[in-house]
């Protein structure tokens, strides 16, 4: 019983922790990252600037909130958003022949192709699988969100 808690737990705060490195260090090297949103060159410059700003606080809070398990299906949620809108945008780069840094942030740099969408489907999969799991438990579950049954 312990096991069918605990093995989500894990992969929660590993997905969270990567997702929250991923943030920091684009949150570290801001200039960095815009460089890699603008080779995009998927829309105008102000809106490249906002990505850059935003995407790694993003990162950086669901990643912290799901590794500490706080509100769990929000955060798989809205990794799961992320990832899934950047593989269409890595798949609309590949289309259009573009060989750049996906500026992906976790350990070290990967061009946009075959292998950072594998990496990125395999992402889905996991937040996804986690995210499944979290519905299947119910709320109460475990142990949040459940409401006294003496009222």
């Amino acid at each position: 019983m312990k096991l069918r808690w605990l093995l989500p737990r894990i992969l929660g705060i590993a997905l969270g922790g990567l997702f929250f490195y991923a943030g920091l260090q684009k949150h570290y090297h801001p200039y960095e990252f815009a460089e890699a949103v603008l080779a995009y060159q998927l829309g105008p410059l102000w809106l490249a600037g906002v990505a850059a700003v935003v995407l790694p606080w993003v990162e950086l809070t669901a990643g912290a909130l799901l590794a500490a398990g706080f509100k769990r299906r929000s955060c798989l949620l809205l990794l799961s958003f992320l990832i899934a809108s950047f593989l269409v945008v890595m798949a609309v780069t590949m289309a259009r022949g573009l060989k750049i840094d996906c500026g992906c942030g976790l350990f070290f740099q990967t061009e946009v192709g075959w292998g950072s969408i594998l990496q990125d489907a395999l992402l889905l999969a996991w937040a996804g699988g986690l995210y499944w799991w979290e519905l299947k438990q119910g709320p109460g579950a475990r142990g949040q969100g459940a409401v006294a049954s003496s009222q």
